[in-house]
């Protein structure tokens, strides 16, 4: 994004030098990273970083009552990579001021600071960490995050949108990067996308816990390099490790227990998890058949799916809400996301009739 079209958020944060600043971030690693960044530029302007910074207390597209009552000892709310709705944001914006970096699609455009690409272009798919990347540059920043931003693109599918951002990279990584800056290469074949699974904290159980811990492996390091010397990146990995040994258990199953409904190239995995990995299998399994759609289901008290289609035939977000039953709306089911990756959530009792309505709509 341009210097004019960053202008709302440089405005903004150039105003909180007084103000006592709450971070609101998505439970990703481009969350994560987003959130470390913008971290940093407060920590440049004002000497130091947000007051507080957090993913929301519930996995879901709106505040609770409890964490609206939290906000009344904040100035200023940024949120990340987390698209609330236009009315709920500006309702937010009367008790304190607000400003959004996002990069979802949006309901309509709020009334308060709100950077998002596809205000632009509605195709635009260019992960948050690299617009938060953006605003670093206008303070000069973007040589000192520029690390962390690729940590965000990496896990957030977004290579092809900002090859530059790695090809500058090369020069002070080029041990940690594969020899193709592809998206599949980064992500599974080197040190540099090892580090950015590690933080990717959303498959955790506990995500709240250890976003805190990754945010501040982040915070706490100047370079890649650094990030295994911190005690709270050793703290990620070793729950790391656990979730590996998981999702290789739950990959051995996948062949025998998935439906597959070959006229819809639809294929539905149900798993049983103590870990939040079912986005991470949906991801493996999509990229070894990017025509197909893959839905994983993880049974919690609630349901939840997470969808991928990686050759982007169909709009998933999209799909995903037009498949959810009035009544689990009714009843507070969520979703949405991107076209080839989304998300619902639901109460059991709804879950065969959105099957059955998401196999319909395709």
């Amino acid at each position: 994004m341009n210097t004019e079209e960053l202008e709302p958020a440089v405005s903004f944060l150039k105003e909180c030098e007084a103000s006592k600043v709450k971070i609101l971030h998505h439970w990703d690693m481009d969350g994560v990273a987003s959130a470390a960044i913008i971290s940093k530029i407060l920590r440049n302007i004002r000497g130091k970083e947000a007051e507080d910074v957090s993913i929301p207390l519930k996995r879901a597209y709106h505040l609770s009552e409890e964490e609206n009552k939290q906000l009344k000892d904040f100035d200023k709310l940024i949120v990340l990579d987390f698209n609330l709705q236009a009315s709920e944001l500006e309702a937010l914006n009367q008790e304190l001021d607000v400003l959004v970096v996002d990069h979802h699609n949006f309901d309509r455009v709020p009334d308060i600071p709100f950077l998002n690409p596809r205000e632009l272009e509605a195709e635009a798919y260019v992960p948050c960490s690299k617009i938060c990347l953006d605003i670093a540059a206008e303070f000069d920043l973007e040589d000192e995050v520029r690390w962390i931003a690729g940590l965000g693109i990496i896990q957030d599918f977004g290579v092809a949108s900002c090859p530059e951002v790695f090809e500058e990279l090369e020069e002070d990584y080029q041990r940690y990067l594969p020899e193709e800056l592809t998206q599949h290469e980064l992500a599974k074949n080197c040190e540099y996308g090892r580090y950015s699974s590690v933080l990717n904290i959303k498959p955790y159980r506990d995500s709240r816990h250890y976003s805190k811990l990754a945010y501040r492996a982040l915070m706490e390091s100047d370079d890649l390099m650094e990030l295994e010397a911190q005690e709270s990146y050793r703290k990620v990995y070793e729950v790391y490790l656990e979730m590996q040994t998981e999702f290789n258990r739950l990959i051995e199953n996948y062949d025998e227990e998935r439906e597959i409904d070959r006229e819809k190239m639809v294929i539905i995995f149900e798993i049983d998890s103590q870990f939040n990995i079912n986005s991470s299998i949906a991801t493996n399994m999509s990229t070894k058949t990017p025509d197909w759609i893959h839905l994983v289901v993880h049974r919690d008290g609630e349901v939840n799916i997470s969808a991928r289609c990686q050759s982007g035939r169909v709009d998933l977000g999209e799909l995903m809400r037009e498949a959810l039953p009035q009544k689990a709306i009714e009843n507070g089911a969520e979703a949405g996301g991107h076209e080839n990756a989304a998300g619902a959530s639901m109460e059991p009792e709804h879950y065969e009739l959105f099957k059955q309505n998401f196999k319909e709509l395709l």
